[in-house]
């Protein structure tokens, strides 16, 4: 089965997945928020199989990695990778694979894009999570049957 999660941004999706999926037996990534000082500065990446994380996207003022600039954030080029690697072992350990997330990037064919695609292609099960203002572009990009969850609350 293949399902989409669908809200708004700060929608509270990637908490939702993470309490979801915490004690379970799959694979694929979920991204937390982190705070500095009560305030957003980014994402942490979490690995669903062994809770290994990495960091994902800070601010522009707090990235401290090499990376890709995406609005006001900086996405991390080795969090993308350790989230590529999480998402393909899923892949070969015939696991429940979660995704967070299909994002702008993904959306430009890049990031996590290819890994998305595999998953989506694979025969594994697959929670994935996207903002419902990319619900549109993802679904011309991939024009499968899924079944969507929407989550309607915010944080």
């Amino acid at each position: 089965m293949k399902i989409l999660m669908i809200g708004a941004k700060n929608s509270g999706k990637s908490t939702i997945a993470y309490n979801i999926f915490k004690n379970s037996d799959c694979c694929g990534i979920v991204c937390l928020p982190v705070f500095k000082n009560g305030r957003k500065i980014g994402s942490d990446a979490i690995r669903m199989d062994n809770k290994s994380k990495i960091n994902f996207s800070r601010i522009k003022k707090y990235a401290n990695f090499d990376g890709i600039e995406v609005g006001k954030y900086v996405i991390s080029k080795e969090g993308i990778n350790f989230c590529n690697e999480a998402i393909g072992e899923g892949i070969k350990k015939r696991k429940l694979i979660v995704i967070d997330e299909f994002g702008v990037l993904e959306k430009n064919k890049k990031g996590l894009f290819k890994s998305i695609k595999k998953a989506i292609e694979s025969e594994n099960d697959l929670f994935l999570i996207m903002r419902k203002s990319l619900e549109k572009d993802f679904l011309k990009i991939f024009p499968y049957e899924f079944e969507r969850i929407y989550v309607k609350r915010t944080i």
